[in-house]
């Protein structure tokens, strides 16, 4: 049974028991006790849905085609609540992802490349958004991908180590972001962010160059990426070699841990 069916099932009960009592005179106005338990009744849900994670049921997906495509540009419009991005889509899909309330989504083809983009919710809430409580969200693998991810208070963890991603731009509020970068092929990352929290993990075979801006806390692997001034950071190899991430991150109060 999914979540929302549960709390909207228990919301009528205590209606109709409210109900019942101002019927027999116990209380006069059922609306002075309604709104303080329904808030009640979200707090607890919203607790008990951090231990309770029920597997997602079946048909709770959508996919979109590839088409004729040789390219696809995805563009993730996320409210609040967990979104997880990564590889694995089926062939002949350019997108598999969860299905649910709260979630939008588009795709056009523009020539040879196909542009989607996804408007997804709050995830957390137990009427909108998977009963799971995380957006999922699967790419295509074998064709260049640019990505671009905009979120507010949210967990974005996006795995691209087997997706030919050639850009991702990320832009967040108060943010937990965790980003894999491609294993293959040259990729430009640009993160935007506020108060952010971002790990950064790099294939053990890819050079990077990581620039930062207004960064608080860095914690660099410099055995892998030396340090060149106060806010550059470059593998030896970078300009050499055929796999590589660039990487710009500018930040308010953030830290940032690359490795």
């Amino acid at each position: 049974m999914r979540r929302d069916s549960l709390f909207w099932g228990g919301a009528l009960i205590v209606l109709g028991v409210l109900l019942y009592l101002q019927t027999k005179g116990i209380i006069n106005n059922v609306f002075q006790y309604f709104w303080p338990i329904a808030m009640m009744l979200v707090g607890i849900w919203l607790i008990l849905g951090v231990y309770w994670r029920p597997a997602p049921m079946s048909g709770e997906t959508f996919s979109i085609p590839v088409e004729s495509a040789q390219k696809v540009n995805y563009s993730f419009s996320h409210g609040v609540g967990q979104i997880k991005i990564s590889g694995g889509a089926p062939m002949g899909q350019a997108l598999l992802g969860t299905a649910a309330s709260g979630m939008n989504q588009r795709s056009h083809l523009n020539g040879d490349q196909l542009d989607v983009r996804v408007e997804a919710g709050p995830s957390f809430l137990p009427f909108i958004g998977p009963s799971e409580g995380v957006w999922r969200f699967q790419v295509v693998r074998d064709l260049p991908v640019l990505l671009s991810v905009d979120a507010g208070a949210s967990s974005i963890n996006i795995d691209l180590r087997d997706v030919l991603a050639k850009h991702l731009a990320v832009k967040t509020g108060a943010s937990s972001v965790n980003v894999t970068m491609p294993a293959h092929g040259a990729c430009l990352f640009d993160l935007n962010g506020g108060a952010t929290s971002v790990t950064i993990l790099i294939p053990e075979a890819t050079a990077a160059r990581i620039r930062v801006d207004g960064v608080t806390s860095m914690d660099v692997d410099t055995n892998r990426f030396t340090r060149l001034g106060q806010d550059l950071y470059q593998s030896p190899d970078f300009e050499a070699a055929g796999d590589r991430a660039e990487i710009n991150i500018t930040s308010g109060l953030g830290k940032v841990s690359v490795r």
